[in-house]
This record gives C-alpha cells, sequence and structure tokens, in this order.
C-alpha cells in the first residue's frame, strides 16, 4: 500500500465529504479510493470513516488521524516545494476559479503571460458566480468579491475597484458629456440587477460634502457585466461599471470615461486559497502575479468632448 497516496485520499474525502469527488481530485478510480481507505484502515486496526449513501464522515479516532495526516502531507509538501525552488518552477495542475465578468475581461486575457512564465504549470479555470466550498470541490485559488470568513481559507486583497461612469465616444458626440452628477438623464443609463431579487445597482458619485445618486431608467437592462458593455459600446447608453472591468473597453476606444474626478463606490477583490502550514509554490506564484495585474489596470485618461 502506498501510505501517502492512501492519507491523501482519506485527508480529500474528508475535506469533500466524498470519495467520488476525492477521486476525481487526485485523478484516479473511484474504486482506488475506496480500497486505499479500506487497507488504512487495517493497517491502523480502526474504522476512520462513518459512510452511508448519504455522507461520509470521520469517526473520533478518524478526526483525530485527519489532523495529524494534513500535518504530515503538508510537511511533505513543504519539502516537495524547497526541491522544486532550486531551478524549477511551479508544477501540476492548478485549479482556479473566477466570477465570469472578471474572467472574460481581465484573467483570461492575463492566463496567456502566467502560462509563459510556467510552462509546465497546467491551470485549470472555471468561470461561475457561486460562492461554494473551495476545498471540497478542490480549488486551489479563487477570486472573490466579498469578505472571506472562514478559519480554513486565507483571502489576500488583491485590488480595491472604483465604479466608473461610461459610454460610447458616438453617444457622447451626440448627447454630449455630462459635466456633473446633475447633468445626467436617468433615461439614457442602462441598468445593472445581479441579485435574484433583481434590485437595480443605483449609481452613487461622491466629491467633498456632496453626494447624488441615481436609479437607471432605461430601456435596457442586464444581469451580465459583459453584456451590459458591449451594448454601451455600441452606442445603447451610459453605464457604471467597474473600472477594472471597463479598461479593455476604454483602451480600445470602445468607452470612454467619464465624471474621473467624481469618487464612486468600491468593490474589493480577493485571492482566496486554503489555509495550509505553506503555501504551494502553485498557489504562491499564482496569487503574487493576480496581485501584480490586478494593481496595473492601464486607465486611460477620458477624451475630451463637449460637457453639457
Amino acid at each position: 500500500m502506498d501510505r501517502l497516496l492512501a492519507m491523501e485520499a482519506f485527508v480529500r474525502t474528508v475535506d469533500t465529504g466524498s470519495m467520488s469527488r476525492a477521486a476525481a481530485q487526485l485523478g484516479i478510480a473511484n474504486a482506488s479510493v475506496t480500497t486505499l481507505i479500506r487497507r488504512l484502515e487495517a493497517h491502523l486496526g480502526v474504522t476512520l470513516l462513518h459512510r452511508s449513501t448519504r455522507y461520509v464522515r470521520p469517526t473520533p479516532e478518524g478526526a483525530a488521524y485527519y489532523e495529524r495526516c494534513r500535518s504530515i502531507l503538508e510537511q511533505v509538501g513543504e519539502a516537495e516545494a524547497a526541491l522544486a525552488g532550486r531551478g524549477r518552477g511551479p508544477r501540476g495542475v492548478l485549479r482556479v476559479e473566477t466570477p465570469i465578468a472578471v474572467g472574460h475581461l481581465v484573467l483570461s486575457p492575463a492566463l496567456a503571460e502566467f502560462a509563459r512564465l510556467h510552462p509546465d504549470l497546467r491551470v485549470v479555470t472555471s468561470l461561475n458566480n457561486e460562492v461554494d466550498n473551495l476545498v471540497k470541490r478542490g480549488i486551489d485559488v479563487a477570486i472573490r468579491m466579498e469578505a472571506v470568513e472562514s478559519g480554513d481559507l486565507v483571502a489576500r486583497l488583491i485590488y480595491r475597484a472604483r465604479y466608473a461612469l461610461c459610454a460610447a465616444p458616438d453617444f457622447v458626440e451626440a448627447h454630449g458629456a455630462p459635466a456633473h452628477p446633475r447633468a445626467i438623464d436617468p433615461k439614457r443609463c442602462l441598468g445593472f440587477s445581479g441579485s435574484p431579487s433583481g434590485d437595480l445597482r443605483i449609481w452613487r458619485f461622491r466629491r467633498g460634502e456632496e453626494r447624488h445618486e441615481i436609479a437607471p431608467e432605461g430601456n435596457l437592462f442586464f444581469n451580465s457585466t459583459d453584456a451590459l458593455m458591449q451594448a454601451a459600446a455600441h452606442g445603447a447608453g451610459l453605464i457604471y461599471v467597474l473600472d477594472v472591468l471597463a479598461d479593455r473597453y476604454c483602451r480600445r476606444g470602445e468607452l470612454v470615461r467619464l465624471l474621473p474626478e467624481w469618487e464612486t463606490d468600491e468593490q474589493t477583490f480577493y485571492a482566496v486559497h486554503r489555509r495550509v502550514g505553506f503555501t504551494p509554490p502553485k498557489v504562491r506564484a499564482f496569487v503574487d502575479f493576480l496581485a501584480a495585474h490586478f494593481a496595473a489596470p492601464a486607465n486611460p485618461a477620458p477624451v475630451p468632448i463637449r460637457a453639457r
């Protein structure tokens, strides 16, 4: 019996609550995980897991053994990481998860550079807006747009984004660039609703003691930031989106940023990964890459257009 593999199969089963998910993460057959854990139990002379058709969870002996196994596997990983640092870059498989808009507009273009820097690392990226148990699903690093409160996870702040008022150059040429939030016509504002309740995002502007809010009243509303920006790029109206997401459209000249001197709402981005005794090289390399990439979005100066 490969004792280390058996220990890893046991730890992954406890983490995910499923032998089949553990097998998928390890890249082995379901039956192999079952066999490894049974042999481990026979070797130790104890039952490590309670099994039923609905769940798998550790026995009291299994829970105590799980903590020891995690510690041992982390030490093995740390030893391998120390050797990997001697002339070898990160290798293996890195599983990444990101919100859909961030994946399309920020992460996907950047991954080409990350892949070039780390040719021995295979990056498997999942784009979705679900906030779920990362450990259970075998995710190494996730980009999240909210605070993470968990003793099992570490969250590193990688970017503080601000909302930006944008529109297509042709739209602004036709209707004028607002010189003040009071000049914004709500009927020319495209709406966004990302919540199941359908609540619209309110546009907020601040400058000194001044405060202004706008509720969009245009005839187009979306639950996708990418779709919202595509409509705006085709001249449909004004939008209020995160600067880091609008950056590509602005750099290509499809959108221009308006009223940049006004403060807007903030949105934080975090890189989240599992809390372990050491950070695997592949995780550390990717999180450092994210921090550097997010910190340097190209925010072009607004195009001078007649104000109204």
